[in-house]
């Protein structure tokens, strides 16, 4: 391995170590601070600089909090098996990261590179490919982390993880594909290429019906509310990372937040042009300003469902991956694949064929509501009226 390989790859990953592990405080703060506004509270307004009485909106918080945890007593259970209770909050993590790479962020020190590009840290012609196996090593990090703590809520918390995770995972997909047909290519910075001049693929009825579909699943796939229900608190304690404490769970907090980063980039990759934006044409290193604006804004959407939806019974959440995001997204694919291939010449303008294919996709949607709707039985008294 040459030194100007080895100078490239860190200068492309490290960035990524720090930046968005940084992000991931902020992050913390922000979801605090906005839940706090939900519910009418003040949130996190103490900690600031320290020796001061300078609080800074309770900024330093996560820093307070990252202390705590790194100094906090590790406790593992007795019959516990010590090493996969050990490597199941660091599989969280690594793949988490990974996947970081493969996102087309192209840094302004990305011109210091001497064979890349600086577009993505990592060059592969089917990263979407990747990013979908190596995200599903964190299926198998939250089994581990149950099965090896030896307690029935944390192993109950770990079945109800691959059961979500893998039910999701294929809705997640299928809406990716309506993506990688019109662009023809499993690369990001390709798909991304294809969406610049306003392009994007979330304005077409097909790419918003995958976008939405995608959002959802993703949802689902980083246990986030309404589909937090592997960690739900009033059924399983804390779920599968009942029983860790101090670093350990400081890890698979961290892991939790950078999956939201790497699957809200990969829906921005997919559906929101990337880093397309003003101004990016005068200064290209915007891009990067604009591509984290753009997962910022779907990370306050997440947060802000967090605040206002309930957790859904396991029967509605399968019930809803299965007999309602995989059929559609399925027809999706249709829709999409028709769309492409009908020539949009004087009889078939591009308006029709998309007034068309939303009233197929919004039937559709109707339809298997109205079909998966459980009719509600009145109540019957058996004694008073």
């Amino acid at each position: 391995m040459s030194l100007d390989l080895i100078k490239d790859i860190l200068i492309a990953t490290v960035p990524l170590l720090v930046i968005f592990p940084s992000l991931f405080a902020f992050t913390t703060w922000l979801e605090r601070k906005t839940l706090a506004r939900i519910q009418n509270r003040i949130g996190p307004n103490k900690v600031g600089i320290p020796c001061t009485r300078i609080s800074l909106f309770g900024l330093g918080q996560p820093a307070a909090d990252g202390i705590k945890m790194l100094f906090k007593e590790d406790i593992v259970p007795n019959g516990a098996d010590r090493l996969f209770h050990l490597l199941a909050p660091i599989l969280a993590l690594i793949p988490a990261m990974l996947v970081l790479c493969f996102l087309p962020l192209e840094f302004p020190w990305g011109k210091l590179m001497s064979s890349k590009s600086g577009v993505q840290a990592f060059l592969l012609d089917g990263a979407l490919i990747f990013f979908f196996a190596i995200t599903g090593l964190n299926t198998l990090a939250i089994f581990m982390a149950g099965w090896a703590s030896r307690n029935k809520y944390s192993l109950l918390g770990g079945m109800r993880a691959i059961a979500q995770m893998v039910s999701y995972e294929i809705p997640l997909v299928l809406s990716a594909v309506v993506v990688v047909m019109n662009a023809g290519s499993l690369n990001a910075a390709d798909i991304a290429k294809a969406q610049e001049g306003w392009n994007w693929f979330v304005l077409t009825p097909w790419g918003l019906a995958a976008f939405i579909i995608f959002f959802i699943a993703a949802l689902a796939e980083t246990n986030r509310s309404p589909f937090d229900l592997p960690e739900a608190e009033s059924e399983l304690i804390a779920g599968y990372f009942t029983e860790y404490s101090g670093f350990k769970f400081a890890l698979f907090f961290l892991g939790e937040y950078i999956s939201m980063f790497a699957i809200s980039g990969l829906a921005v990759v997919l559906f929101l042009g990337g880093g397309a934006g003003p101004g990016v044409t005068a200064c290209p290193w915007i891009a990067v300003v604009w591509f984290l604006a753009k997962i910022f804004a779907l990370i306050l959407v997440m947060i802000w469902l967090r605040g206002t939806l309930p957790r859904l019974r396991v029967d509605q959440l399968m019930a809803f991956a299965w007999k309602f995001l995989l059929p559609l997204s399925i027809l999706n694919i249709l829709v999409a694949g028709f769309a492409h291939f009908i020539p949009q010449d004087s009889l078939f303008p591009k308006v029709v064929v998309w007034l068309v294919s939303f009233g197929v996709l919004y039937a559709a949607a109707w339809g298997l509501n109205k079909l998966n709707r459980a009719d509600v039985k009145p109540r019957e008294y058996k004694y008073a009226q």
